[in-house]
Formats: structure tokens, C-alpha cells, sequence
């Protein structure tokens, strides 16, 4: 992460509610630190860095409506910006004209828009993975690209309708497998709780064993999805799909356990929409999203 690297949209990048008040997000973002740390990244790690930048930032009703007023004037602050305004509490955003090569200064110079200094204009906080030119290279000037878009992660996710349809598809597979299963031992040990209980391990592996090692479900990863976690981006653990499954593991108790199961399921698919960025309620309890996978090369 550079100093000059526009930004995403903080609401935007870490899931937030727009409309939340400053506690309640600087919570949510603490939180998200908190378990990367847990996850063993250190807290130079640019994931942990922005957090807490953001954290301070829409944690403070001052920072806040600064911040709000340059998003709504269209302007993009840089991640240095963005550190001037966490540290001092005030900044000077602008727009910041392509300089030609002639104009450059020869010496380390201050990026525009800062009122005071960036805690993230040090050498140590540029990206190891950011490619350097040789001096040849460095003596020629290359035109400035224009920052790519930012997109939501919502474009990324499957919509409501497609989310019940693979829910369908799973119902069925999940279904058929069980009952195969129960049948395979109906024919060897005539108990019929052996069956049931069979068919009911059958179930959580289906459910919870291809979430946690497969990414997804069957139907999700023929339908070219994945579940993962919103701020790591990796699988689910067994505890986060445990989680987000409950509403499935609990079909396990006959009678009021299916009934639970199905209600769950409505109000779960009903929470799918824009509002909450394409994600079920299932899916914030887990801390989860469902996206597209991406193509193997």
C-alpha cells in the first residue's frame, strides 16, 4: 500500500452501513482488525493498516463528516490523505494536477493535499510486491494512468434468484444422497435408526464438509461460486460454516427441527437483496459472501 494509491470507498471496501452511527462502525471495523490479528497478520500488514485507518476516520463524527463531504463533492483521497486525516483529524483533499516531467522536483516533495506530513510517506511503507524500474527506466517518464474504477463486491455476487435456485439444487443433491444412503443400509441391518442416523451424518458432510474444504457446495461450485470469508477472502472454518448452516443442521431433530429449518430458510433468502449488498443474513453471521469464482489460467 502507497501513500499515492487512490483509495476505495471505506463503506464500500469493509461492508459497512452507510446510514450506521460512528460507534457502531468502529466497532465493526476493530473487530475485523482484531481477527486478522488473531489469524496471525502482523499489524503493518496493509489489510490491518487500512482498517485502522478507517476505523479512526468513521469512528469520529468529525473525521466522518469530512470524509462524507469529499466522497459527495466526487473527490478520491489517496491512502496518505487518508492517514493525514485519521492522525490530524483535518486534511485538504484536492485535486491533484498530472505534473510533466520537466516540473518534477528533484528533491522528496509533499503530495498535494496534505496539511501535515502522512505517517505512510516512509520508504518502509511501500508495497514489497510493487516492481522497480532500473535507472534507465526511471529517467523516462511514463503518461499516468488513469485509477481504475472502484467496483462493488456486489457485482461480484449472485442475486437473489440465483441463490434460491442453487439452494433448490442442493436440497435435492443432499437429498438424494441421503436417501440413497439410508436405503444402502435399510438392505444390510434392518434398524431403522441406524438409517436415520446415518442419513443425518450423510447431511452434515454435505453441508458443512464441502463448504469448509471444498469452498462450497456442490450446486454453488457447478454453478461456478464460492464461499468465503469477506475480510480474508479464504474458506470458511467449520465454526463460520456451522454458523451459517444452522438453519440446514438443525433439520436434524425431527419434527420442530424441519420446521425451524424452513422458516429459517425463508427469512435467510428474503434477506438477500441490495440493501444488505446481496448477502443473507446467514451469511453476516458467519461473516461470509458468496462470489464468482475466479477462472483457473
Amino acid at each position: 500500500m502507497n501513500a499515492d494509491d487512490i483509495a476505495p470507498d471505506l463503506y464500500e471496501q469493509w461492508d459497512l452501513d452507510r446510514n450506521g452511527g460512528e460507534d457502531e462502525l468502529s466497532v465493526l471495523l476493530e473487530a475485523k482488525d482484531i481477527k486478522l490479528g488473531q489469524q496471525g497478520y502482523n499489524q503493518d500488514e496493509p489489510r490491518r493498516v487500512q482498517l485502522r485507518i478507517a476505523a479512526s476516520i468513521l469512528g469520529s463524527a468529525k473525521k466522518r463528516a469530512e470524509y462524507d463531504e469529499a466522497l459527495r463533492t466526487g473527490l478520491r483521497p489517496t491512502w496518505g490523505e487518508l492517514g493525514t486525516l485519521s492522525s490530524v483529524g483535518q486534511w485538504s483533499p484536492a485535486p491533484r494536477p498530472q505534473p510533466s516531467f520537466h516540473d518534477q522536483p528533484q528533491g522528496p516533495a509533499q503530495a498535494p493535499g496534505f496539511a501535515h506530513p502522512s505517517p505512510y510517506s516512509s520508504p518502509y511503507a511501500q508495497n514489497p510486491f510493487a516492481q522497480h524500474a532500473s535507472p534507465q527506466q526511471q529517467m523516462v517518464p511514463s503518461p499516468a494512468a488513469a485509477p481504475a474504477p472502484v467496483q462493488h463486491q456486489a457485482q461480484k455476487r449472485p442475486s437473489q434468484e440465483t441463490r434460491i435456485g442453487m439452494g433448490i439444487l442442493d436440497f435435492f443433491l443432499a437429498g438424494g444422497i441421503s436417501s440413497a444412503v439410508g436405503a444402502g443400509i435399510d438392505e444390510l441391518v434392518d434398524v431403522e435408526a441406524l438409517s436415520f442416523v446415518a442419513a443425518c451424518i450423510v447431511m452434515v458432510v454435505y453441508v458443512l464438509g464441502s463448504e469448509v474444504w471444498m469452498g462450497a457446495s456442490p450446486a454453488k461450485i457447478l454453478s461456478g461460486y464460492t464461499v468465503r470469508d469477506v475480510d480474508t477472502k479464504e474458506k470458511l472454518s467449520l465454526s463460520q460454516s456451522a454458523k451459517r448452516q444452522w438453519w440446514r443442521l438443525i433439520n436434524v431433530i425431527p419434527g420442530i427441527g424441519q420446521l425451524v429449518g424452513m422458516l429459517g430458510a425463508v427469512v435467510h433468502a428474503t434477506t438477500i437483496n441490495e440493501e444488505n449488498n446481496l448477502r443473507g443474513s446467514h451469511d453476516d453471521l458467519a461473516n461470509a459472501e458468496v462470489v464468482k469464482r475466479k477462472p483457473r489460467k
